[in-house]
């Protein structure tokens, strides 16, 4: 549905009416800035719809600064001529333009949270320029502000292509109490339960731990070279290697790609793109290596060629699957590509 404005014949829509509520309550906040300035201006001069819809919103905050300065009569009577009247529509005028700022500025300083679900990927852009390319199963809160651009990766996988914007607005994701600070790159964050891992493809980022009331040690400030990547676990040191890129980013074409990783991660990582669950039954089992390239979401072929490199059991259910057994050591055991 569209809206005219009074002053003007180009019509508006309500979704344009609450963008320029957006803006104002933006343009108004303390922590206004110069990249908030800038994206006011693209936005004004995208549509001539946008600056109909400002121009009527900008009435109304106009209409707020009249009423403060203009007294209610000093009328002693409610019932006294036009008084009931006057009133209201002053009451009124002021509850929707009231509305008005408060609903775009909790839209404003509300965290928008995108979230995948099984089997799904999704590409989004943030409010700078930024991309995130979300994993299966996955989910980030982003949180913009003038000082930085907080995205928390609160599960899952994804890959963030930073748009440029200097030091003194940078961006940073935070996920299991570590803190990823870039400027201009491109990374790739996964959170398991047990692990974070973070490999830089393009660029430069700092790794630091967050949450802290002082200053991390130097000793505890990772940078990182692209190629490289750092994992953490809840027991043990960091670990730096330099993985295959193209192996990390398979899932991005729906593939998945393992180079000499744990059994259990590697299933892990399948159920993420399937219905159809892969547990493993005995710790021992779940240490093995495994290496290949799998359709992500084929969860039952993947089983089957794991348990015939290793000579294991298949155990299926409705919607699970079990690898059973103690494994057959074989010379060239690793399950074929698929």
């Amino acid at each position: 549905m569209s809206v005219q404005s009074s002053n003007s014949e180009v019509g508006y829509t309500a979704a344009e009416s609450d963008e320029a509520a957006v803006w104002i309550a933006r343009l108004h906040a303390p922590d206004r800035s110069i990249a908030i300035e800038r994206g006011f201006r693209r936005w004004l001069t995208e549509s001539p719809s946008h600056a109909a819809s400002f121009e009527a919103i900008s009435s109304t905050w106009e209409l707020i600064g009249a009423i403060e300065r203009r007294p209610f009569p000093k009328l002693t009577r409610w019932q006294r001529k036009g008084y009931r009247e006057g009133f209201l529509r002053s009451a009124a005028a002021v509850c929707v333009a009231v509305a008005l700022v408060l609903v775009g500025a909790l839209l404003y300083l509300r965290p928008e949270t995108v979230a995948t679900g099984v089997g799904e990927q999704r590409t989004v852009t943030l409010e700078d320029g930024s991309e995130v390319t979300l994993n299966a199963s996955s989910r980030i809160v982003v949180r913009y502000n003038s000082r930085q651009r907080q995205v928390d990766l609160e599960s899952g996988e994804a890959i963030f292509q930073v748009a440029k914007r200097g030091p003194a607005w940078p961006f940073v994701v935070i996920a299991h109490a570590t803190t990823v600070t870039a400027w201009g790159t491109e990374f790739d964050v996964r959170v398991d339960p047990q692990r974070l891992s973070i490999t830089l493809i393009e660029g430069k980022v700092v790794v630091a731990p967050a949450g802290q009331e002082t200053a991390p040690e130097p000793s505890d400030i990772l940078t990182l070279a692209p190629g490289q990547r750092v994992t953490f676990v809840r027991a043990g040191p960091a670990k730096i290697d330099r993985p295959a890129l193209l192996a990390i980013t398979a899932w991005r074409h729906r593939q998945r790609e393992f180079k000499d990783i744990p059994l259990s991660e590697a299933a892990a990582q399948m159920n993420q793109n399937s219905t159809l669950k892969l547990s493993v039954e005995r710790p021992a089992t779940a240490e093995l290596r495994v290496n290949g390239v799998f359709r992500a979401g084929d969860t039952a072929s993947f089983a089957d060629a794991v348990a015939q490199s290793y000579g294991l059991g298949v155990v299926r259910g409705t919607h699970t699957i079990v690898l059973t057994g103690l494994p057959v050591r074989r010379p060239t055991a690793s399950p074929q590509s698929r």
